[in-house]
């Protein structure tokens, strides 16, 4: 899995650098135990929770393991963003197509060197959460990435293969449309507000404060959603 988690992100790679620089409740089991003679019956109680909300327990826990996430993957969608500008403007100056391809091969080359040994500790969860925020900072999917450098052959069988490990490369981020990329979001904006991460604006805008109302709204007092994103 994590080889094809990084052989997908060293054919974006192409596109990334234009110079060379650095860029559950446990279940009664009964049992019997021995005691002064006496044969007597042990169960195991189920997990209780005294004075907390499980759901919003869990939801903070989840977010806990979703800001880490964001800390381990996001310098790599950035850096995705920042390069494809530099990469581009530089192929526009390049007349011949001979020097464009050495271009790219190059910088394929400087990726792998730079980024494989910490490609390779990414986890499939970490990857889904890359190729979100690879669409979130370049308003490109991975898929599309690859296929305007690629054929579009070897762009369909990377997505298919990806698809076997549950990783779309066609997979877009729509804070607005789904609730699991809202939270994407609302953690980001964290890291960014306590300095955690470098803040770069996503290519297409992002107001907070409105998806907060939007979700609020559409999530029904039935369901959890955590107090402190409702109005």
């Amino acid at each position: 899995m994590k080889k094809l988690l990084l052989f997908g992100f060293i054919m974006v790679s192409q596109l990334l650098l234009a110079q060379e620089e650095k860029l559950v409740a446990v279940p009664d089991i009964p049992h019997e135990i021995i005691v002064n003679g006496d044969t007597i019956q042990e169960y195991t109680m189920p997990e209780i929770f005294i004075g907390v909300d499980i759901k919003d327990e869990k939801y903070r826990r989840d977010m806990i393991i979703l800001r880490n996430r964001l800390r381990r993957v996001y310098p790599y969608a950035k850096a995705t963003a920042e390069n494809l500008v530099i990469l581009n403007a530089n192929l526009e100056k390049m007349s011949s197509n001979s020097d464009k391809r050495k271009y790219i091969k190059r910088s394929q080359k400087y990726l792998e060197e730079q980024f494989t040994e910490k490609l390779k500790k990414l986890s499939r969860n970490d990857g889904k959460i890359l190729i979100k925020l690879i669409d979130r900072q370049t308003g490109q999917t991975v898929y599309k990435l690859i296929k305007e450098f690629k054929s579009g052959w070897k762009a369909f069988w990377s997505n298919t293969a990806a698809r076997t490990f549950s990783l779309d490369l066609k997979s877009e981020y729509h804070p607005e449309l789904y609730l699991d990329d809202f939270y994407i979001e609302v953690q980001l904006q964290y890291l960014f507000y306590s300095f955690e991460l470098e803040n770069r604006p996503a290519h297409k805008p992002i107001n907070l404060n409105e998806l907060r109302k939007q979700w609020s709204k559409k999530i029904s007092t039935d369901e959890f959603f955590p107090s402190e994103l409702r109005e």
